[in-house]
């Protein structure tokens, strides 16, 4: 293979697989094409680490790198070389990362003088189980895959949305912008929460796609509009993902996650300072559209990393009861405004009760709104079962039913 050049190996394709010269090919030789396609950066295997991967700290075994980046541009073509002892079944597995399983494929072996044997047509998925040639250098020749059809990576969709908000494009989606999309992005959000709350991976893989619909239209929109384009969006998020984690990509040390929160907001605030801008207050940055008891934990959150803050979580269980003790007696005196203002002051320590106990509020509410919905379907069903409405039955029979539903 030494005597080869790639000039001679990217001949010898050319003639073997019958293609016309083509520019833009790509060649690559195996091992660096697999080298290549290892994330930057990352400790060597088996080099001591600090900090686990996401799968072994959540128990899912060994981390196991993306291929990222993808070294090859699926859309052009690509001709790849190496010795038959080369991991031509770790090159199966990356290629069939972007390219289908079925995605045909030639191959052919090339001797050390050049001259190349008959090619033979094979998927990518057959490559694993090559028989070994016993000299020489192999070729593989991957055809280009259609913008259409390279729907494994993000430019399959891009090219889908540009071609939708294009001339000849779809008339619907012309017509849209940012605000009429809004409600949309809110219910795209929200479904991928409900697939989140469900444990429901596979749904939260399709919901995350509609998610991604959503960045790309708009980003595309903005981009003929003169704003803002699909790479603005991605190398500001990237930037600010890097500069925001100097304990990962600088040499910063920290101690634990809590420093890391701090140095976070430092960041965030030296952001803003650079940009000439700055928070008027220690609560600003909490969008109003939130849930209000998200916003309310997080409000209180800002608010103790300001230093307002309980000294333990004992004082926070006294302030709880004293709300409450207020809330009944607004309740008492029959003052709906008053009785809302204690209600909502209870509600708002609660969410403060919830950070100090480590508990995300809106999380505990929804999986309480769920439990209560089981719960109650159930009681419909055992009343339904024994032919009585639930107007109809006293409340000694109700509540036998419920403590028959929390036993389901």
């Amino acid at each position: 293979m030494a005597l080869l050049s790639h000039g001679r190996l990217l001949d010898a394709a050319l003639a073997t697989f019958r293609l016309e010269a083509l520019t833009g090919v790509q060649l690559w030789e195996v091992a660096a094409l697999l080298a290549a396609a290892r994330p930057a950066g990352l400790p060597a295997p088996g080099a001591p680490v600090t900090v686990a991967s996401y799968a072994e700290t959540q128990g899912f075994g060994a981390y196991q790198p993306p291929p990222a980046p993808f070294p090859l541009a699926p859309v052009a073509p690509a001709v790849i070389h190496g010795e038959p002892t080369a991991d031509w079944p770790a090159l199966a597995a990356l290629l069939q990362t972007r390219y289908p399983a079925a995605h045909p494929v030639q191959c052919a072996a090339v001797d050390p003088a050049g001259a190349t044997g008959a090619p033979r047509a094979d998927t990518l998925a057959e490559i694993a189980a090559w028989p070994l040639e016993p000299a020489g250098v192999l070729l593989l020749y991957v055809p280009p895959l259609a913008p259409a059809a390279d729907g494994r990576g993000a430019d399959g969709l891009r090219w889908v949305v540009t071609r939708l908000l294009a001339p000849g494009g779809c008339p619907w989606d012309v017509r849209q912008t940012h605000r009429s999309l809004r409600a949309a992005l809110l219910e795209e959000t929200h479904e991928v929460l409900e697939a989140i709350d469900a444990d429901d991976l596979a749904a939260l893989s399709e919901e995350l796609g509609d998610l991604l619909i959503a960045v790309f239209s708009h980003s595309e929109m903005a981009r003929q509009a003169g704003h803002f384009a699909l790479e603005d969006v991605l190398e500001q998020v990237t930037r600010k993902l890097i500069g925001r984690h100097p304990h990962v990509f600088a040499e910063l040390a920290v101690e634990g996650e809590s420093q890391v929160l701090r140095n976070w907001e430092q960041i965030k605030a030296a952001e803003l300072a650079a940009r000439g801008k700055s928070r008027a207050s220690a609560l600003d940055g909490v969008p109003p559209t939130l849930p209000a008891l998200a916003a309310a934990q997080k409000l209180g959150k800002k608010a103790a990393r300001a230093g307002f803050n309980w000294a333990d979580v004992a004082q926070v269980w006294a302030k709880l009861q004293e709300e409450l003790d207020e809330l009944a007696v607004a309740a008492a005196a029959g003052d709906p405004r008053h009785a809302a203002e204690e209600l909502g002051d209870a509600l708002f320590v609660a969410t403060r009760l919830a950070d100090w106990l480590g508990l995300d509020a809106e999380a505990a509410l929804r999986e309480a709104n769920a439990k209560f919905r089981r719960r109650f379907t159930a009681l419909e069903a055992a009343a339904a079962a024994r032919g009585r409405p639930l107007a109809a039955m006293e409340l000694d029979e109700l509540l036998a039913l419920w403590d028959e539903a929390k036993r389901v």
